[in-house]
């Protein structure tokens, strides 16, 4: 792309970075926004994970291992039409007792008046723990089923 340069700055850490692109996104289109007419949970419809699909207010929380299927209506001549899923996702982060047992004021307050120290005092503890975060984070649970 005849010089153009760009530049990511990432934290250090546990990123996945799978794929990297710049793309020519061509004129402006007009989506046409679709809700899905069904949705099937285990085969069945969950009219609940319908409604809260399709209002924006609301939020469908999931667990690891629920599975859904969602049925739209295409319109006319779909092979006119590209197709592109919008999605939002978070990553609710709560208390556990488990944490609170490990509260430390002295280093709280470190983290605010010398923020450099307070990393560098925590990563050695931090680096013992992180081959094992991220099986920690799959095993963790928002909602008890």
């Amino acid at each position: 792309r005849g010089g153009m340069r760009i530049r990511l700055r990432l934290t250090k850490g546990n990123w996945r970075l799978d794929y990297l692109a710049l793309a020519d996104l061509g004129t402006e289109v007009a989506p046409i926004r679709l809700d899905p007419f069904e949705v099937l949970r285990g085969g069945a419809p969950d009219t609940t994970a319908r409604r809260l699909l399709t209002d924006t207010t609301q939020t469908l929380v999931t667990l690891p291992g629920d599975a859904f299927t969602l049925r739209y209506r295409l319109p006319e001549h779909p092979e006119r039409y590209e197709l592109f899923l919008e999605s939002r996702g978070y990553y609710l982060e709560w208390m556990r007792e488990e944490w609170l047992k490990e509260e430390n004021p002295e280093r709280s307050v470190l983290a605010f008046r010398d923020p450099a120290a307070a990393l560098r005092m925590l990563a050695p503890e931090y680096k013992k723990l992180e081959p094992r975060m991220d099986d920690a984070f799959w095993r963790s649970r928002y909602a008890k089923p």
